[in-house]
């Protein structure tokens, strides 16, 4: 596919390889029968953990909440009103374009709302796996890893759910909205996770990480169908993925010899579930970024030539939308005057927003040669 913006991955692809790696580090360092003996000898998953030392003292966690709020400092930044909106209006505008994609969206809502019901049913056995195979410990430091991209969505969410407050004021509706249940939501996932990975002792970590799960089902069943069509206009969509890969990793609790047949049929259908959810999720967002391509169809590539500002209106004095570097490589969908309103694929969400900028900070970006055949 050919991607917009000149990056070497299309949208699907870019979007589901963390999650990948990060599924594909859990395999390694967590599916052998000694879980601190795996991860301490597996060079590749000390690699993708970032340098977390699991043979030493608990201090890695310390150093990582650390970087969650300095990458909190910098959400701040991002994160505005103007920026949400931009954010959820374009995907909103994706979706109008798009019916098909709309009802795809809520078919992958149904699948994993099945997956975390059969996940819920299970958690108290996937706590037994995780006590018998001395597992705990390492369960909270992949928490802790997990922190900075929940606060990434956390901070995501406290800015849409600043936005649903002010339509909600406008018009004068009481109601809680499924976008404030659900960013409440996610912002209640981070603190518990948080203090998952601060707890003392195994027996705090696993009573949160049951809290944790208990937050992770009602989120689902709260949203059911409407989950991906609503985290997409949230700016949220990658939290699914997010979600579904921490789950997935305690689903791979190594087999124990003292499960028996029953237990051992649960964790199977566990992993199955999990695979099709993925399969589907792979299947949904190759459709989106189809979406994505025949939103930007006809509509002429730039870059910056310096770094500049978005802004939400073709004014000076509008509130900014973002500020984007040198190079930052986007479609042009409109002309006002000297102001040009692009489209531009959002650092944070990492969904296609539009904003405006000074025409005197955009150059064309050169079309790829053709390739002749011989």
């Amino acid at each position: 596919m050919n991607n917009p913006f000149g990056l070497p991955e299309s949208a699907a692809d870019r979007f589901m390889r963390e999650e990948r790696r990060r599924a594909e580090l859990y395999r390694h360092a967590l599916g052998g029968s000694t879980i601190i003996d795996a991860v301490t000898q597996a060079t590749k998953a000390r690699e993708l953990m970032r340098g977390v030392d699991f043979a030493a003292p608990y201090r890695g966690i310390l150093d990582t909440l650390e970087r969650e709020r300095s990458s909190e400092k910098a959400f701040e930044s991002l994160a505005t009103n103007a920026w949400a909106l931009s954010v959820s209006e374009t995907a909103r505008k994706i979706a109008d374009q798009n019916r098909g994609l709309v009802e795809q969206q809520r078919h992958l809502g149904t699948s994993l709302l099945d997956t975390v019901r059969a996940f819920d049913a299970n958690k108290s056995l996937v706590a037994s796996a995780i006590a018998a195979a001395s597992a705990g410990d390492s369960y909270r430091r992949m928490i802790a890893e997990a922190l900075p991209r929940f606060a990434t969505f956390s901070a995501i969410a406290e800015r849409m759910l600043v936005i649903d407050t002010m339509t909600l004021r406008a018009s004068d509706d009481v109601r809680e909205t499924m976008t404030a249940f659900a960013a409440r939501t996610v912002i209640e996932m981070q603190r518990v996770a948080e203090a998952i990975a601060t707890a003392e002792t195994d027996e705090e970590s696993t009573r949160l990480q049951g809290s944790l799960f208990d937050l992770v089902t009602s989120f689902f069943q709260g949203l059911g169908p409407n989950t991906v069509p609503e985290l997409q206009r949230m700016g949220l969509v990658g939290f699914v993925s997010f979600i579904l890969t921490l789950l997935g990793a305690y689903a791979l609790i190594p087999q124990e010899k003292t499960m028996g047949p029953q237990e051992k049929a649960a964790f199977s259908e566990l992993n199955e579930k999990f695979d099709r959810s993925q399969a589907e999720q792979r299947q949904y967002h190759e459709a989106a970024a189809q979406s994505e391509e025949a939103f930007l169809a006809g509509l002429p590539r730039a870059y910056l030539t310096r770094d500049a500002t978005f802004r939400s209106e073709p004014a000076g004095d509008a509130a900014i939308v973002l500020k984007a570097p040198k190079g930052t490589e986007l479609a042009i969908e409109q002309m006002r005057g000297r102001w040009q309103k692009i489209v531009f694929r959002d650092p944070l969400s990492m969904q296609l927003a539009r904003a405006w900028v000074y025409y005197t900070a955009l150059a064309p970006l050169a079309a790829p040669a053709p390739i002749e055949s011989e």
